[in-house]
């Protein structure tokens, strides 16, 4: 079975389903821009200090690997579950997506693209730049870089652009699938709990970085008397041939 994306125009739909998003730029948004403050980084820096500190010799880290054998005991003889490999995507997903089905979006499409964007950007340089330095071995891994869990820290990146994006219940359910993959990593004996820590934090940080850029790409998109796009979202299956499954995407400037 094949999954991928489709882009073209639909075949036989084409909702015009950015008119939430040009409700919300263009006329009045319900939620400010989400402007830098240093109080903002307090959690992130927190969370990813305190994961960097339990690296160290010491009853801290000594405590860390005991949580982390112990939820690793939880399998037994079981085997792993790699769902998480792909749940991690789907609040960043849903963050960038969300508001062409109907969702009150705080950002255009193109806006929230950029933003995403940014996010992954920022996201790639604060973890593969500990993962090379700090060498950490994984638990039952032959890797040594297990210093942060980049699927914790990419999947609570989509869960804070949610909760920033949509707020509400959009926010602790995107939270809840972040909590259940960060489970996941020391369930399937990939990371340490304080790599999960800090991937949170670095998460966090990174969708914040994302979201403070926004200022930035609407001063550089916005255009007078520029209308905003027509956007569709459609999703396809063809079950023949071993199948394949996607969504098509359509944008009319």
């Amino acid at each position: 079975m094949a999954l991928g994306v489709l882009i073209a125009m639909p075949l036989n739909v084409f909702a015009q389903v950015s008119n939430t998003d040009s409700l919300n730029s263009t006329t009045e948004r319900a939620v400010e821009n989400y402007n830098f403050n240093w109080r903002q980084t307090i959690l992130p820096a927190s969370l990813i200090t305190a994961g960097a500190v339990a690296i160290a010799p010491g009853f801290l880290r000594h405590g860390n690997h005991g949580l982390t054998n112990a939820i690793i005991d939880l399998r037994g003889n079981h085997r792993r579950l790699e769902f998480d490999d792909y749940v991690q995507y789907l609040p960043v997903v849903g963050a960038w997506t969300l508001g062409c089905v109907g969702a009150k979006a705080k950002h255009t499409f193109v806006e929230r693209t950029l933003i995403v964007a940014t996010s992954y950007a920022s996201l790639g340089v604060l973890t593969n730049v500990p993962k090379y330095f700090v060498d950490e071995k994984r638990p039952e891994f032959a890797g040594h870089n297990s210093f942060p869990s980049g699927h914790t820290a990419t999947v609570f990146m989509g869960a804070e652009l949610v909760r920033i994006e949509y707020g509400g219940w959009y926010g602790i359910g995107a939270y809840t699938v972040a909590v259940g993959v960060g489970f996941m990593r020391m369930y399937n004996g990939r990371h340490w709990f304080n790599d999960v820590v800090a991937g949170a934090g670095i998460g966090i940080l990174s969708a914040r970085i994302g979201e403070w850029s926004a200022c930035l790409w609407q001063k550089l998109l916005k255009k007078k008397g520029r209308k905003e796009q027509n956007f569709a979202l459609t999703p396809i299956a063809t079950p023949f041939s071993g199948g394949y499954y996607g969504f098509s995407m359509g944008c009319c400037f």
